[in-house]
């Protein structure tokens, strides 16, 4: 059977329940903006190919050119999408816009990247009105018009901040199973020829009013962003912890904000009219149609449109200039247009190389890969207690990748085309995790049992009670763990579990806290950058601006010398209060920071921050600063409270982990092992990770901290 034909009908009951906004505009009603060829066509082809996955035709609003002014817009969001009655919640809904785009000046009070702010541009984008001429149009040289009144309303483009609210109302109405896809730039305007860039600026249009938009941002039925504090920023699981323009959706982007999304001809003309299509619009269609959508991700799609993007570039290189496709959105593994996530999640994806004996994985030294360490080979059509396909070694470990080997040197290594791997075995325990075990767990059959299990992650055993990270000591009825908080041998947090959890229980508990504690302990021994980085702890004061709530730093930076010289920094927890930090990056290096917190109270691991997407570009480029929670980084403020709040005492690390290109630091995050519903522990380094096969920095600080009842 074909996997990439799946039956129609299942799919056509699937996609029946998807609804779409779709929307092209080729023709601008001012002069000034060079009307485009192949949106509209676009717009067309996207809706054909809905329709043809099976999605009802009057699911799609679409909205061609003059029909797509900023009005329309809006109000088609509103009352197609998020008042829709039709609309279940987490039903597939798409977004789709080509067009026009623009970057201007952010008003004083907007948090905007650069300062700038970027934006889709309607049909009506300009002067409007009939009172005289368009300013905007003046000097342009081919025609009069009439698009001014005697007010000089200017009718703005859509700005990115608008449509994060509309989003964020759509998801809170009907999930975050919504795909947004734009094509169109806001880099500067620019044509080679026949080749057309997808940008119009307006250097006559009246800066932005502080006040756009601020209505329809006051409709909202909750207040966005203070409602998000408290409900992503609470001691929650790791998926808690993002900001919500990345929880909100998926975006599929033609380029990077510096880049231009380009239309081109079409090779098969039949009329004497032009016909154009996007680069990326094309490209995107063309996957999609070949793909199987019942298992393909967006991570997958993604590494697609990027080969087919190769392949194009080497055809059209001197016509063409770079789009770098662009996948945002914290769950890019989610099968396409679903909730579900794909068969590949959590797994190591095994990419072949010409040397068909040798395999390459995305994980490296950063991750703890060294030498030796050993993967188990599988399939994902296997029994679930099968013993693996094949053990690869690894040989060649670079900073985030390595090559892995057969046993047998040279020996070629025959897998299936769904093979994934997981790592069995590290091999080297130099860096472990040292445990303390008592002479009554050793002598028990049952916990003996269970220590050899463990001898496969990266521990070490401890011979006596000092400089150890973890020691297990016999209750009668089961075990007492106390860990270390970061120095060895002091020991700080104390859990007992017990013997009628099973073994299988405790396994999985036991592995979730060495992981816990050993990529804690994991570091760069070379610190490239580490003395050149600085991260700051601030408290924040809010303020109405923009029909919002924002946030401005307050009072010195709490964590003190807790970065430079490793105290340990003592924080109130105050469920009035909330944070954001500051990282500064004093290095040559552009750097994709990761900030997490690790928890020793249950032993959970939170991201407070990562990069949106693995195309963007560094989020802390060489000499400039990164602000979390606050500002242009994207990210909500979080609180400072206890995980148990009977605790008048708990302890935990914030880690600043930085590459020098994306990661996917899944593999680091973990939900508390205690929680019955907790299934591995999240330990294992079993998620697929992007670099390439060379040398890249990485280094990571750690600041401890301990949370103390206010008297």
């Amino acid at each position: 059977m074909d996997l990439s034909s799946p039956d129609k009908s299942s799919q056509e009951s699937r996609f029946s329940r998807l609804h779409g906004l779709i929307i092209g505009v080729n023709k601008y009603k001012a002069v000034h903006r060079q009307d485009l060829r192949g949106c509209v066509n676009d717009a067309k082809s996207m809706r054909d190919y809905f329709h043809s996955i099976g999605v009802p035709p009057d699911n799609l609003l679409c909205l061609f050119d003059e029909k797509a002014t900023r009005k329309g817009i809006l109000d088609a969001f509103e009352s197609h999408l998020i008042d829709n009655p039709h609309i279940r919640t987490h039903d597939p809904i798409v977004i789709f816009f080509a067009g026009h785009g623009d970057r201007m000046l952010a008003p004083k009070g907007w948090h905007a990247s650069d300062g700038m702010v970027e934006m889709i541009l309607p049909h009506d984008a300009s002067y409007e009105g009939t009172g005289s001429d368009n300013p905007s149009d003046q000097e342009v040289g081919i025609r009069r018009t009439n698009t001014l009144d005697t007010d000089k309303k200017y009718v703005y483009g859509i700005p990115d901040l608008t449509l994060a609210f509309l989003l964020y109302r759509l998801s809170q109405e009907k999930g975050n199973n919504i795909t947004v896809i734009l094509d169109s730039c806001h880099s500067g305007s620019g044509t080679r020829g026949e080749i057309q860039s997808r940008n119009s600026h307006d250097s006559k249009a009246p800066p932005i009013p502080e006040d756009l938009d601020e209505q329809l941002r006051k409709s909202l039925p909750i207040d966005y962003p203070s409602e998000l504090k408290h409900n992503i920023t609470s001691k929650q699981t790791s998926g808690k912890l993002m900001a919500p323009s990345l929880e909100t959706h998926i975006l599929l982007a033609a380029c990077q904000n510096d880049e231009q999304a380009q239309e081109i001809p079409n090779d098969d003309q039949e009329s004497d009219e032009m016909s154009c299509s996007g680069v990326f619009t094309s490209t995107l269609l063309s996957e999609l149609r070949k793909c199987d959508l019942e298992t393909t991700s967006y991570t997958t799609l993604l590494r697609n449109l990027l080969v087919a993007r190769s392949e194009y570039y080497r055809k059209t290189f001197e016509r063409t200039a770079l789009q770098t496709f662009q996948c945002e959105g914290r769950n890019q593994d989610r099968i396409l247009f679903s909730v579900q996530y794909a068969i590949s999640k959590g797994k190591i994806a095994l990419m072949p190389t010409r040397d068909k004996s040798i395999y390459r994985v995305r994980v490296g030294r950063a991750q703890g890969i060294v030498p030796g360490t050993e993967f188990g080979v599988f399939s994902d059509n296997m029994d679930a207690m099968a013993p693996p396909i094949a053990i690869l070694v690894a040989r060649d470990v670079g900073s985030v990748d390595s090559h892995l080997h057969g046993i047998e040197p040279n020996k070629l290594q025959e897998l299936p085309q769904n093979a994934y791997a997981t790592i069995i075995k590290y091999n080297d325990h130099s860096n472990g995790v040292r445990v303390w075990v008592d002479q009554a767990l050793r002598q028990d059959e049952f916990w003996r049992n269970i220590l050899t299990i463990l001898e496969s992650l990266p521990i070490s055993w401890a011979d006596s009670r000092r400089s150890h990270d973890v020691e297990l000591i016999s209750t009668g009825d089961g075990i007492e763990l106390k860990g270390t908080h970061l120095i060895p041998g002091e020991l700080a947090t104390s859990h007992f579990f017990a013997q009628h959890l099973g073994a299988k229980r405790l396994v999985e508990i036991l592995t979730a806290i060495i992981y816990f504690r050993f990529h804690l302990k994991h570091h760069n021994q070379e610190a490239p950058v580490r003395d050149k980085i600085e991260m700051k702890l601030r408290e924040l004061n809010e303020k109405g601006s923009w029909g919002s709530i924002v946030y401005d730093p307050t009072g010195n930076d709490l964590f003190g010398k807790g970065v430079t010289d490793g105290t340990v920094v003592t924080l109130y927890p105050d469920s009035n209060k909330v944070f954001g930090m500051e990282l500064i990056n004093n290095s040559s290096e552009n750097l994709y920071p990761y900030v997490l917190y690790y928890d020793f109270e249950d032993y959970s691991v939170g991201c407070l921050y990562e990069p949106p997407g693995r195309t963007v570009k560094a989020p802390l480029p060489a000499g400039k600063s990164l602000t979390i929670g606050y500002g242009s980084g994207g990210s909500p403020p979080f609180q400072v409270d206890f995980t148990n709040p009977k605790s008048n005492k708990e302890y935990g690390a914030f880690v600043l982990f930085v590459f020098g290109q994306w990661v996917d630091i899944g593999y680091l995050q973990q939900p508390s092992p205690l929680e019955p519903s907790s299934s591995n522990g999240g330990g294992n380094l079993k998620r697929k990770l992007h670099g390439n096969h060379k040398t890249t920095v990485w280094d990571n600080i750690i600041v401890r901290a301990e949370m103390i009842k206010k008297k």
